[in-house]
């Protein structure tokens, strides 16, 4: 006969008993795991055209890491800057509020006269403060002396560096020097990197100007290259003739190329960059005369202020492209989303994706470009998927584009469409009202003596 072991009932009962009692000290008492965020690497480049990157259609290789990265990301077509200028559309990326309700919208030189750049006002909550308070370390590198520290900033920031007008080499050069201690870091990491490069004056890179240019002398490549500013440039068109127009886009084109390049040396030396989430943009873009003007700064036309922009995540697969209205004042609470942390009430902006990288469908919105900064026009555009209306603020002149069926803007609809212009305005005007004033900064720093040669030099002087 088979004999089978037994366990007495009771012995059954306090064996139950017990492991639930070190089940519940184990949840009460137990040390708990708590999710860390994950790292951030937000990358900026300096003028860089969206019209000029293969990811978004164009027919040049300019960018072929990039395009690497975004095939893994999500790509906005849709995306705007706030200003067509570095200094307005920057205070917005870090700030999260429209150039109207944060002030900063001139800093150049004009007649002999230094005219003032006020530093980012203290009073609005920025992008790396808001990381810091959830246990971020946050480190930045900028390429555009628009961009100190002095200036706010670095506000926010462990380290923060200007390394003024220069190359992406020098960007990759200086931060790499913090390459060990942010992989010692045990919590969450916030990296910003802006690159000058696509700027004026267009420096012939090779080997990609040959690609692009094989006919191209070395005294046309000098010449071009040592164009400063677009007035310049301009005048040299008009007396050369359209070849160098030509030329300069074969330049713009192979200074993208060299940034890339230079990107992607950044992921070679720190390979753990792969496990970010990567946010990429520009500040704004670039006109080479599609309305009559060269560089940027003068008009709120897409050449200047649609902008790339492509969100990566570690773990996404395969590439998709939204058609959703975005702006520059929404890279903040996305990134502060991501992280867990709830935006500011003072940000004007959204969460382009939630937690998961998804993107949710909305409704109908349109985003804000403005520009005053003494020197263009004052201007505000509206735009939304399908609508374009701009207004000059001192003559109250209006232009109105369908974008759907003319996004090169080369069809003003005012006169034809007077009610959608009068539906458009409506929409501007309400959305401009329901903006705060910026705060007030007080007493204004004036720019520094060394940088003002720098700055006629690269356009921003008259």
């Amino acid at each position: 006969m088979e004999y089978k072991k037994t366990i007495p009932k009771v012995a059954v009962f306090l064996l139950v008993c017990l492991l639930a009692t070190f089940s519940y000290a184990s949840e009460t008492n137990g040390p708990t795991t708590k999710k860390i965020p994950p790292s951030f690497l937000l990358i900026t480049v300096d003028t860089l055209s969206v019209y000029r990157l293969p990811f978004y259609g164009y027919k040049r290789s300019t960018a072929p890491f990039l395009g690497k990265l975004a095939e893994h990301g999500i790509v906005f077509n849709n995306a705007y800057s706030t200003s067509s200028w570095t200094v307005p559309a920057v205070t917005s990326l870090v700030t999260g509020v429209y150039p109207s309700s944060h002030g900063i919208m001139r800093g150049s030189v004009k007649n002999g006269h230094i005219y003032k750049q006020a530093p980012v006002p203290k009073k609005l909550p920025n992008l790396p403060e808001q990381l810091k308070a959830l246990g971020y370390r946050t480190y930045a590198v900028t390429a555009n002396y628009h961009l100190t520290k002095e200036l706010g900033f670095g506000r926010g920031f462990d380290r923060y560096a200007c390394v003024g007008f220069c190359a992406a080499e020098k960007v990759n050069s200086f931060f790499l020097k913090w390459k060990r201690e942010i992989e010692s870091q045990k919590g969450p990491v916030f990296i910003w990197l802006h690159y000058f490069d696509p700027h004026i004056p267009y420096i012939g890179r090779q080997p990609w100007l040959k690609q692009y240019q094989n006919d191209e002398t070395e005294e046309e490549s000098g010449m071009v290259s040592s164009l400063l500013r677009p007035v310049q440039m301009r005048q040299t068109i008009k007396n050369k003739g359209q070849r160098i127009l030509t030329l300069a886009k074969s330049h713009y084109d192979s200074e993208i190329n060299y940034c890339d390049e230079q990107i992607n040396k950044l992921f070679q030396e720190f390979p753990s960059l792969e496990q970010y989430v990567m946010v990429f943009t520009a500040d704004h873009g670039e006109e080479f005369m599609e309305h009559g003007r060269l560089g940027h700064a003068r008009n709120l036309y897409n050449n200047t202020v649609r902008i790339p922009l492509f969100i990566r995540l570690p773990g996404i697969t395969s590439i998709a492209n939204s058609k959703e209205v975005a702006s520059l004042i929404d890279v903040a609470p996305t990134l502060l989303g991501i992280a867990g942390g709830k935006a500011p009430l003072s940000w004007q902006g959204r969460a382009l994706i939630d937690q998961k990288g998804q993107v949710s469908p909305r409704e109908e919105r349109y985003v804000l470009a403005q520009l005053n900064n003494g020197i263009a026009p004052p201007l505000n555009a509206l735009i939304g998927s399908n609508w374009k209306l701009v207004i000059n603020d001192k003559t109250q002149s209006k232009e109105l584009y369908n974008l759907t069926n003319d996004p090169a803007e080369r069809n003003n609809l005012v006169t034809l469409q007077p009610e959608k212009t009068q539906q458009q305005n409506e929409i501007l005007q309400k959305l401009v009202l329901s903006l705060p004033p910026a705060p007030k900064t007080g007493e204004k720093k004036p720019l520094q003596k060394d940088k003002e040669e720098m700055l006629r030099s690269l356009g921003y002087i008259q």
